[in-house]
């Protein structure tokens, strides 16, 4: 078995605030070392289960944010986005999806960084619901037979996941400051935290028989929200339907309907041409400048994530 671990950041154990998930801080630089301590432990849950192989997608902001050379030594791993077959790459090789760090979807309030794919949008909408990333991705997996078995993140997060894909294990993280800067206390908080990643990705990698691919049925009819009439003009550069700041358009699969949404987040009509190009140069740049040039690392009184490790 084929196992594929995602990977956003929000979610991880040891983050606690917006900058530490942003590309090129000092702060992202610990928040690196928390994301690729869960990604760690994930891996080890899906070998646990019996996968034969597993490869770590980042997916989060320029798709480098694991520390390569500290993530498990038995897992691949690639990053950065594409254009076809979909924004992530060649997917249709996996069997399985374990998601790690992820967080609510636009417009949900009280949440950690809540945001839809690119975060452009205020509100995503399939068939007038507002949907999550899980949602979104769930689906296109889940249309070439590929379920999404396990979740960890925020707990509304976690929450709107399970709702769309109730078969899901899960692993709820605290987004607090006091969860992870308060000596001993955050260090055996994480240590089961993370723990529990490791148990729940094996429970949910023996179970692969029991976990569902998400499907949807067509037609699809999708709704883009952005804060105002101007940003939406801005960004619907392809002529789709506009109704003050809401873009719609119909669509058979949810693949298409996902390539719909990345051309709206950040392929423009004029660059698609040269987008294979261009983003093959955009993934050799971040994998060389967040791997060999990082910034320094500022963990603002938290713990060290490494404590946890035990590989």
């Amino acid at each position: 078995m084929h196992v594929a671990v995602f990977a956003d950041m929000e979610g991880s154990f040891g983050i606690w605030r917006k900058r530490q998930c942003m590309r090129g801080t000092p702060e992202w630089q610990y928040g690196r070392e928390c994301l690729t301590c869960d990604v760690n432990n994930v891996i080890k849950g899906a070998l646990d289960g019996g996968a034969d192989k597993v490869t770590v997608k980042d997916t989060h902001d320029t798709g480098f944010n694991c520390i390569r050379k500290k993530l498990h030594p038995q897992a691949g791993y690639h990053g950065g986005p594409y254009v076809k077959p979909t924004v992530f790459g060649p997917v249709s090789h996996y069997d399985m999806v374990l998601y790690v760090a992820i967080h609510a979807g636009s417009g949900t309030k009280n949440a950690f960084f809540p945001h839809t794919h690119f975060g452009e949008f205020t509100e995503l909408r399939l068939n007038g619901k507002p949907i999550c990333e899980m949602e979104l991705y769930g689906g296109c997996f889940g249309e070439i037979g590929i379920p999404i078995g396990f979740a960890s993140g925020e707990d509304i997060a976690v929450h709107q996941a399970a709702i769309a894909m109730p078969w899901l294990k899960t692993v709820l993280v605290d987004k607090g400051k006091e969860a992870y800067a308060s000596g001993e206390q955050s260090s055996a908080y994480v240590k089961k935290g993370r723990k529990l990643l490791q148990e729940q990705a094996a429970e949910a990698v023996r179970k692969a028989s029991e976990m569902r691919p998400l499907i949807y049925q067509g037609p699809l009819h999708f709704e883009a929200v952005f804060s105002s009439d101007k940003k939406a003009k801005r960004y619907n550069t392809w002529g789709l339907q506009q109704s003050g700041n809401i873009i719609e358009w119909d669509c058979h699969t949810m693949m298409d309907g996902f390539h719909t949404i990345n051309k709206l987040s950040w392929f423009p009509r004029n660059m698609y041409p040269f987008l294979p190009f261009l983003l093959f140069l955009f993934r050799c740049y971040y994998r060389t400048k967040n791997n060999y040039f990082p910034p320094p690392c500022n963990r603002e009184g938290a713990m060290d994530p490494w404590i946890t490790e035990n590989y």
